[in-house]
C-alpha cells in the first residue's frame, strides 16, 4: 500500500485533498450508516488518512468532507447509490468504483446499467484505485 501512496504523491496530474482527522471518519461512518449505506472499508480509510479525496482529469476518489464538495462521499452516495450493500468510493466517466460489503470485494460497475466491468479482492485494493484513476 505504501507503493500506492508514493505513486499518488508523485503524480502531479492528480489534485489531492489534505488528510482527515479521526473524528471526521467517525462522524461520516455514522452519517453513512444512518443513510443506509455500509461502512467505509478499512483500506480505503487508510488511503483517506493520506489523501482525503483525489481528482483526476476524468476520474475521482471520494473523500470525507473534502474542500472540493463534489468529492464528498456521503453526498455522492446519496445522489448516485441505491444499494444498502455497496458504497461508491470513486468514479470515472464510465464506471463507479464500489465496495460490496457482502462480498468484501471492490467492483468497477458501469455507470449506466451497473454491469460488472471488473472486480478486485481486498488484497488488490491498490489495483482498484489505480484502475479508477487510470494510472
Amino acid at each position: 500500500m505504501s507503493e500506492l501512496f508514493q505513486l499518488l504523491a508523485q503524480n502531479a496530474d492528480l489534485k489531492k485533498e489534505n488528510p482527515l482527522s479521526p473524528k471526521d471518519i467517525i462522524s461520516t461512518q455514522k452519517e453513512l450508516a444512518h443513510a443506509g449505506f455500509p461502512m467505509i472499508p478499512e483500506k480505503f480509510i487508510l488511503l483517506l488518512r493520506h489523501f482525503n479525496g483525489i481528482k483526476g482529469e476524468d476520474s475521482a476518489v471520494l473523500g470525507i468532507s473534502p474542500e472540493n464538495k463534489s468529492l464528498n462521499i456521503v453526498a455522492f452516495n446519496k445522489a448516485h447509490n441505491h444499494s444498502t450493500q455497496k458504497i461508491i468510493l470513486g468514479y470515472d466517466d464510465f464506471a463507479f468504483l464500489v465496495f460490496d460489503s457482502t462480498e468484501q470485494k471492490y467492483f468497477l460497475l458501469d455507470r449506466t446499467d451497473s454491469a460488472e466491468l471488473d472486480d478486485f479482492l481486498d488484497s488488490e485494493f491498490s489495483s482498484a484505485i489505480s484502475s479508477i484513476l487510470h494510472f
